[in-house]
């Protein structure tokens, strides 16, 4: 009769644990569509042709580095946009400069500009991946006076 008790208590167990495993993987199998660059600054989930779109901005001295880096599912997808660097001005953002990308699968692209003290700037892009557009904006970048 003990040895059916711990039978039972281990079937239990195995039931719970094994469970808890299948949420996990599903947990991690999900946030694969959801893309979210290091400013918690979420972009738009559940894309077709897109795995991620992760934008960035950085700056030593006056120098800005706005940089984005696309994944497509398919490693012969064509993927086209533009990446705009926008600055914060009286209560909304403008275009600064923009730039072109072009690619197969995936691709990164990596500018410079000289910024101007005292202005708060960020990285946007318009990607289409096989006909599918999204948009992604980077966190922020101030350039201060020193």
């Amino acid at each position: 009769m003990k040895l059916k008790k711990i039978g039972a208590i281990a079937l239990v167990s195995a039931l719970v644990l094994g469970s808890a495993g299948v949420n996990n993987v599903y947990g991690m199998e999900q946030q694969k569509y959801i893309s979210k660059n290091t400013n918690n600054q979420i972009i738009t989930p559940f894309w077709v042709e897109i795995i991620t779109i992760l934008p960035d901005i950085s700056a030593s001295g006056n120098t800005l580095y706005p940089e984005v880096y696309v994944k497509a599912k398919s490693t012969s997808s064509s993927i086209t946009g533009i990446m705009y660097l926008e600055k914060y001005s009286s209560g909304s953002w403008v275009n600064v400069t923009s730039w072109s990308l072009k690619g197969t699968g995936s691709l990164s692209a990596f500018k410079s500009y000289s910024g101007i003290s005292n202005n708060i700037y960020r990285t946007r892009v318009v990607i289409t991946v096989n006909g599918e557009t999204a948009e992604a904006v980077s966190g922020t970048c101030e350039i201060l006076r020193y």
